[in-house]
């Protein structure tokens, strides 16, 4: 199963109008992309998690901008986009006793793959599971 370990960021924002096109002018002003986001929203803020083109880059201008930005490494998955690959990883990891913390992801438009971002308990013993598994 194809898998890479990739540094993610995490930023609480205002939940209010406006906030993440700011985050993405910002982004998009110095050339970073946004591979990978997740936003989730509460009453008070808003949390939003990215995997860009250059995570360095990314929270140095976040944090040049006032912006906390929290990082942690998180696991990306290439699934075939087919009925039980899900329940395959999920079932994998438990197995081997590590949580899934949270997780996010999208198919493409081909509906051939999906990419799968789970940040987990043990992500050392994580990938060995992972590696694993058949694809």
């Amino acid at each position: 199963m194809d898998f890479t370990i990739q540094r993610q960021l995490s930023i609480a924002i205002e939940n209010r109008p406006g906030r993440l096109a700011a985050i993405g002018r910002l982004m998009a002003g110095q050339g970073i992309n946004i591979k990978d986001i997740c936003v989730v929203d509460n009453v008070e803020q808003g949390m939003i998690r990215l995997i860009t083109s250059d995570p360095s880059a990314c929270k140095t201008l976040l944090s040049s901008e006032g912006h906390i930005a929290v990082e942690a490494d998180v696991l990306v998955l290439i699934l075939k986009d087919l009925p039980g690959q899900l329940e395959t990883v999920c079932s994998a990891l438990d197995n081997a006793g590590i949580n899934i913390d949270y997780a996010y992801g999208s198919d493409d438009a081909r509906e051939e793959e999906m990419r799968l971002i789970i940040k987990v308990s043990n992500l050392k013993k994580a990938a060995e599971v992972i590696s694993a598994l058949e694809g």
